[in-house]
């Protein structure tokens, strides 16, 4: 169910075959900003698996089927019935860590029996409408922590019902229905807002958050792609041991961290996850791989390194349509030094998408670099026809006169 219902890249033209591993066919997004909101809750059209792998459900074994017919998709159950085949006083033996207590009484929810504040889902499960009429809800069953709005700026169940009312009087309520909770400690979403707003500043309280292996494997990840804006030898270094963590979305995150590991220490560390089980790893490593200047390597890892580069290529391939695929062939064109094929794959893109004014700067910059002025000056009249408003564009134009 997740290779439909996830914010994703797939590697593959088509669909995968049935059974193939998630992580073998796509590249999951992590929690990135204007996607999710800081303390993981849906933001933008992310749909649920990412959701789902942030949750306690998921962590203790909960699939889709728990509460989906695998057929047709419909709820096994309705209202708060779906919830209370687990949490209730009765539990679920499949279950066994689950606390027995009741759940759907006014002692938990403190809102009248029936009304839509007694619903699990509105606390639970906040609803966001995509596309104007398809209602969203988020899959990471979380405890609604008002007291965190006022720090990341997030959204809380609370307010999304009583909307004349502020974060502060939430966090109070619940402060008052529930003074000795467990449940109001730290949270990766405090450390994950700091590090949006000032990443120089939190480059160790987001390694921290990458280690604490008790994390779901999605937050790690993400600590991780929000680090390696700012990588240097000493972090690549404490934070190498993720390169052979469990989840591969934590290694593949650790991969890209790398880059701030000396030229001669990154190829050794990268190289076993070329072989690595799992495709996107391996395409991870081997972009990676594509910025290092190594005049020999093994012929093991020599053969291990064509084949990942095989997976990224034909990833590429699947997605040639696509004018941000584009982009990165052109990219990769430049870094091995091939300008013929950086120009050919800037063309595309612009071809698919003529605002893109930044590919048309780097095609008048690469026949500027190779000689060739005519060249520059004809392809800047052609971007400039497109985007006549542009003031770089025409700013270059005005200097190869």
């Amino acid at each position: 169910m997740a290779s439909c219902h996830a914010r994703r890249e797939p590697f593959e033209d088509g669909n995968p075959l049935p059974g193939t591993p998630f992580h073998e066919a796509y590249r999951l997004s992590t929690l990135r900003q204007g996607s999710y909101h800081a303390d993981g809750q849906i933001l933008d059209e992310v749909y649920v698996y990412g959701s789902f792998l942030q949750s306690k459900m998921y962590a203790k074994g909960v699939s889709c089927n728990n509460c989906h017919e695998p057929h047709s998709a419909e709820l096994r159950a309705e209202g708060n019935t779906l919830c209370t085949q687990c949490h209730s006083e009765a539990g679920n033996p499949a279950f066994p860590t689950l606390l027995q207590k009741p759940y759907d009484e006014a002692s938990h929810h403190f809102h009248a029996e029936g009304s839509e504040g007694a619903q699990c889902k509105s606390c639970h499960m906040i609803e966001r409408d995509y596309m104007g009429v398809d209602g969203r809800r988020d899959h990471s069953f979380r405890i609604p922590r008002p007291d965190l709005s006022l720090e990341t700026g997030s959204p809380n169940a609370c307010t999304d019902c009583h909307a004349d009312q502020t974060a502060a009087w939430a966090a109070g309520a619940i402060q008052g229905w529930y003074p000795e909770s467990e449940n109001r400690g730290p949270h990766y979403g405090q450390v994950i807002a700091a590090g949006r707003r000032d990443p120089g500043n939190t480059v160790g309280q987001l390694a921290d958050l990458a280690e604490y292996t008790a994390l779901p494997g999605i937050v790690r990840a993400t600590a991780l792609e929000m680090l390696t804006r700012t990588a240097t030898p000493e972090l690549a270094t404490r934070l190498a041991p993720m390169l052979q963590d469990p989840d591969p979305l934590v290694r593949a995150a650790a991969a890209g961290l790398q880059r701030g590991a000396p030229d001669t220490e990154r190829p050794a560390r990268l190289a076993p996850l070329l072989d690595d089980p799992v495709k996107t790893v391996r395409i991870a490593a081997a972009r990676e791989f594509l910025s290092l200047r190594i005049a020999r390597m093994p012929d093991r890892i020599t053969r291990n390194l064509n084949r990942a580069m095989q997976d990224w290529q034909g990833s590429l391939l699947a997605k040639a349509d696509f004018p941000e695929t584009q982009i990165v062939m052109a990219g990769v064109g430049l870094t091995t030094r091939r300008m013929g094929a950086a120009l050919q794959a800037f063309g595309e893109a612009v071809t698919l998408d003529p605002q893109l004014e930044q590919a048309w700067v780097m095609m008048i910059r690469i026949h500027a670099a190779m000689g060739d002025a005519g060249a520059a000056r004809q392809t800047a009249d052609r971007a400039i026809a497109r985007n006549p408003e542009s003031i770089e564009l025409n700013l270059m134009r005005a200097d190869l006169n």
